[in-house]
C-alpha cells in the first residue's frame, strides 16, 4: 500500500465533504465523540453546574467539539486504511510542529514491551508514530471516546477495574508479546507532569505500577524499552490567563491541554521522545525501568530543575 498516496486522498475526502453537506456523516460515532469532547472541555473549565449554565456552555463548546470530533474520525479512518502509525503521524501533525526523537530506535519486529510516562495530550500518538509498528497494542482504560473509534479500539487492551480484570489485562498483553507483537504501557495509570515543564515529574516514578514485575515473572526475557515523552504541554497554554480559573495544579494542566486542542497554534515546540537502552524483562523490572526513566527525565529536564531530589 502506497501510504504517501492514500493519506492525502483520505484527508481530502473528509475535508471536502463536511458534516453539514453530508447528513450521513451524522453517525452515532460522531455524536458520541462530540458529547465526549463537550464533557471534557466543560470539565476542563470547571463547569458542572447549575444545569442552565452547563447547557449554555455546551452550546458554546459545540462547534470546537465537532471540529475535534471530525479530526478524530479522520484519524480513525486512517488507522483502518493505512495502520495505527499513519493515523498517529497525521493527528500529531494537527496539534504539534513535529517530533524530536532521541536514543536508539526500538526493534521494528519481534516482541517488545514499551514502558512510558504519561504527560497526556499527544504522548500515545507520538510514541505510536515513532515506533512505526502496526502490531502495537496499547494498555489503556476503555474510555467512551476510544470506544467511538472502532479501528483504534481494536489496538487497545482494556485495563481491568478489578483484581481479576487487571490480571486478565496482563495475560492479554503477555499473550500478544509471546506472539511476537509489541505492547505499550503507561505504569503511572494517570496523567503525569510534563518533564520539560514541571520539576515534580520525576517524583511520580515512585507511583509506577508493580505490575511491571509481573511481566518479568510471567514472560521473562521479553525485550523492554523505556520511553520518556516531554514537550507535549505548550508553555503558552500552561501560562495562559484562562488557566487561573482553576486552583489545583492538576486542574490547570488539564485546562491547558483543552486550550491546546482549541488553539493548536499555542504549541510551538516539537513533541520530544527519548528512548532508553534495550532491557530484558525480569522479576525486578519495575525498579530497573524506574532507574532508566529517572536518567532520561533528567536529560530532558531544564537545567534549573535538575537538582530535584530523586523519586526513591
Amino acid at each position: 500500500m502506497n501510504v504517501a498516496r492514500i493519506l492525502p486522498v483520505l484527508i481530502n475526502h473528509y475535508q471536502n465533504y463536511r458534516l453539514a453537506a453530508k447528513p450521513h456523516y451524522r453517525s452515532s460515532a460522531l455524536a458520541d465523540l462530540m458529547w465526549c469532547n463537550i464533557h471534557d472541555m466543560l470539565r476542563g473549565f470547571g463547569i458542572t453546574q447549575p444545569s442552565w449554565i452547563y447547557g449554555i456552555a455546551a452550546l458554546v463548546a459545540r462547534l470546537p467539539a465537532q471540529r475535534f470530533a471530525e479530526q478524530l474520525l479522520v484519524f480513525d479512518e486512517l488507522v483502518g486504511k493505512a495502520g495505527l502509525p499513519t493515523g498517529s503521524r497525521w493527528i500529531c501533525s494537527q496539534f504539534a510542529p513535529g517530533l524530536r526523537i532521541d536514543g536508539p530506535q526500538p526493534p521494528r519486529t519481534g516482541p517488545l514491551l514499551v514502558v512510558a510516562n504519561h504527560p497526556g495530550l499527544l504522548d500515545a500518538a507520538a510514541l505510536i508514530a515513532a515506533l512505526g509498528r502496526t502490531d502495537l497494542k496499547i494498555i489503556a482504560i476503555a474510555r467512551p471516546l476510544l470506544r467511538a473509534l472502532s479501528n483504534t479500539a481494536a489496538a487497545i487492551i482494556p485495563v481491568g477495574t478489578t483484581p481479576t480484570g487487571r490480571m486478565t489485562t496482563l495475560r492479554m498483553a503477555i499473550r500478544h508479546l509471546q506472539q511476537g507483537g509489541a505492547v505499550l504501557t503507561f505504569p503511572a495509570g494517570r496523567i503525569e507532569p510534563d518533564p520539560a515543564r514541571d520539576p515534580t515529574a520525576i517524583m511520580g516514578l515512585a507511583e509506577w505500577s508493580t505490575s511491571l514485575d509481573l511481566f518479568g515473572r510471567l514472560s521473562p526475557d521479553i525485550p523492554v524499552v523505556t520511553a520518556i515523552v516531554s514537550d507535549v504541554q505548550a508553555p503558552a497554554a500552561l501560562h495562559h490567563p484562562l488557566t487561573h480559573l482553576r486552583r489545583e495544579p492538576l486542574e490547570r494542566r488539564w485546562l491547558a491541554a483543552i486550550l491546546q486542542v482549541l488553539w493548536p497554534h499555542l504549541a510551538t515546540n516539537p513533541v520530544r521522545i527519548r528512548w532508553g537502552p534495550p532491557l530484558v524483562a525480569n522479576t525486578s523490572l519495575r525498579s530497573t525501568v524506574q532507574v532508566v526513566a529517572e536518567q532520561l527525565i533528567r536529560q530532558v529536564t531544564p537545567i534549573e530543575y535538575r537538582e530535584t531530589r530523586p523519586w526513591h
